[in-house]
């Protein structure tokens, strides 16, 4: 057990250099996490390669975290991360990437909207590209939605693809896996806690000219947006709009991130981004 600034990391005899992360935020979700963490798991098992899930607790007030204590003294391949109060997702996907050790690192949903089914194939397509997300606008993809989502979800992706310029057709599906170092280089970056930080991770990814491929999923989405939300989410793609197209942040963090040891500080390990080119 281990205790970072109010943050809890519990972890048994998971593997130390695990070849597959599978990073899952949760937030009040003591009744379904158990079989979702039972799906995920027949699924790694399946890939015959060793495996750690690395679970987020993202400051819930019911008892998620006491299942999830109980989940990981079943099996030493859990970790748990806790703190309160709520920072976000995008906080807590953070979070766990870069507490993960995969060479290979996926991050999904801990609700049961998405279909997990397929996860293997995303595994097996990283060998041809370096991102593989799910796309609900892919030809394959089976969508169970409200009208009213549909269309805002397609709006939402119009606005980023013409303020940002991000070519993928769909940037918010909740199953995402990439190269381990590629993505805590990415994440060690990243500034948005919440509504939009699929968006700056695909920003990011872009600015890296990393192979993004987009894979069919099946979902089903019955919660309608808030209108404070669907605000905030504008207002963060406003925000990575004008970080990546006008001051080009992201790509002078890349620069800093990629020099020599020598001249970081003591405290930053140097990332190994030189495979990759800025553009």
């Amino acid at each position: 057990m281990k205790i970072f600034d109010s943050m809890l990391i519990t972890d048994t005899k998971a593997e130390k250099e695990a070849q597959i992360s599978v990073v899952i935020p949760v937030h009040n979700q003591e009744k379904t996490i158990s079989l979702l963490l039972s799906n995920i798991k027949e699924i790694l098992k399946s890939t015959m390669r060793s495996y750690e899930v690395v679970t987020v607790n993202d400051g819930s007030s019911d008892d998620t975290f006491g299942v999830l204590q109980k989940e990981q003294n079943l099996d030493p391949c859990i970790k748990v991360i806790s703190y309160n109060p709520n920072k976000g997702k995008g906080y807590a996907v953070r979070t766990g990437v870069m507490q993960s050790s995969g060479n290979i690192v996926i991050f999904v949903d801990g609700d049961l909207d998405i279909s997990h089914g397929k996860m293997n194939d995303y595994v097996k397509e990283l060998e041809n590209c370096d991102l593989v997300i799910a796309s609900k606008r892919h030809p394959q993809s089976k969508l169970y939605a409200p009208l009213s989502r549909k269309f805002l979800s397609r709006m939402f992706n119009l606005l980023v693809r013409m303020a940002i310029g991000i070519k993928v057709k769909d940037t918010q599906s909740g199953l995402k896996a990439g190269k381990g170092d590629a993505l805590r280089a990415i994440f060690r970056i990243m500034l948005v806690k919440r509504y939009a930080f699929d968006v700056e991770l695909l920003t990011i990814a872009t600015a890296l000219n990393l192979n993004i491929k987009e894979m069919p999923i099946e979902i089903s989405l019955e919660r309608s947006f808030k209108v404070l939300d669907i605000a905030k989410m504008f207002l963060d793609v406003a925000s990575i709009a004008y970080r990546y197209r006008i001051k080009r942040w992201y790509h002078k963090q890349i620069t800093l991130l990629s020099e020599p040891e020598s001249t970081c500080s003591t405290s930053e390990k140097k990332l190994n981004l030189d495979v990759y080119r800025l553009t």
